[in-house]
């Protein structure tokens, strides 16, 4: 039996690992940390029920806004008024960056009254461990962890005022209402995707496909749910239309998904929602999913480009020298 030379089972090796990389989809390695996600839920749920015009809201905005700006991210406020209460929506952009082509959502705000509860508790308002501060979390580790060559990419925005629908005279969804229609014509046209995370945090996460997203976008988180090992986290099967903060963002013609826990987990509006039922785990999967989304995501064409691998610029330059070495001993 004849045995290949030392330099011929080298380049043998070399170009097979390059290929198993490549076939394989290397992707970026996410940073995001599950446990640092966590730390901002309960941060949130630290100063109690969070509904709009609280005082409550306006201290977590700010401990938002300082967190966002220690991650070196240009942040502004949104303000606005609905039935007499005064609002106010996050903007995070990198560097005074705009027209960023992806915005990632998520409402900060929380219940005032937990009205799926018992009778006698319905009068009081939710702590929203899940529902409002989960998908916050979520965005705050992003802006920690994002590479900072993809930050530009990126507009982060906090909605208030989602969740007090049909509460005295409410509707649902006015911070993105109001965002989406404070965006210019030109603004419109430069967004390619928007991303909303919503009821992300729970310790049993299912997140089926929301039946009102953009196919083509959900499609390509899923894949990429997917390819990271969280098929059973991102189920691909279909679910109910949800109303919710990316509506406003498909009804003007911008590509939109929810990220969203259906059927609604039972302790969704009640006095339940607290962080024991949240899981620094999955919003780790759902944060690592995201993460990959912003950095391979080529916006001009809709599709997911994974990081070239760099086993592949490495196989480059190695073969070509090995080569060469192999080609001057033999001339020896």
């Amino acid at each position: 039996m004849r045995t290949l030379r030392p330099v011929s089972a080298i380049l043998l090796i070399v170009l097979a690992f390059s290929m198993m990389q490549v076939n394989g989809q290397v992707y970026h390695t996410p940073l995001f940390d599950g446990a640092s996600a966590y730390s901002f839920l309960t941060g949130q749920c630290d100063f109690g029920p969070r509904p709009p015009g609280s005082e409550n809201l306006t201290l977590c905005r700010a401990y938002i806004v300082e967190t966002l700006e220690s991650f070196n991210w240009t942040v502004s406020i949104q303000n606005f008024t609905y039935r007499e209460t005064e609002c106010a929506n996050i903007i995070a952009t990198w560097s005074e960056t705009v027209n960023s082509p992806i915005v990632l959502g998520a409402h900060y705000d929380t219940r005032p009254k937990a009205t799926s509860d018992h009778p006698d508790n319905q009068s009081i308002p939710i702590l929203g461990a899940n529902d409002g501060a989960s998908g916050t979390a979520v965005l705050m580790e992003l802006a920690r962890v994002l590479p900072t060559a993809n930050r530009s990419r990126v507009e982060l925005v906090f909605f208030d005022a989602e969740d007090s629908g049909q509460i005295d005279g409410w509707d649902w969804i006015r911070g993105s209402v109001h965002y989406v229609s404070e965006l210019t014509p030109q603004r419109i046209t430069t967004i390619e995707a928007m991303v909303l995370v919503d009821m992300v945090g729970d310790a049993d996460l299912y997140l089926p496909k929301e039946g009102s997203s953009t196919d083509s976008l959900q499609n390509v988180i899923w894949s990429i749910a997917a390819n990271l090992g969280y098929s059973s986290t991102f189920v691909d099967s279909p679910a109910s239309s949800i109303y919710d903060d990316h509506r406003p963002f498909l009804d003007v013609g911008i590509p939109a998904v929810d990220i969203i826990q259906v059927p609604f987990p039972s302790y969704w509006h009640t006095l339940e929602d607290t962080p024991d039922k949240c899981s620094a785990e999955n919003l780790e999967i759902v944060g690592e999913v995201i993460e990959v989304f912003v950095v391979g995501y080529d916006t001009e064409n809709g599709t997911f480009l994974p990081d070239t691998p760099y086993v592949l610029y490495g196989t480059l330059i190695v073969v070509p020298l090995l080569l060469l070495v192999y080609y001057l001993r033999k001339k020896r």
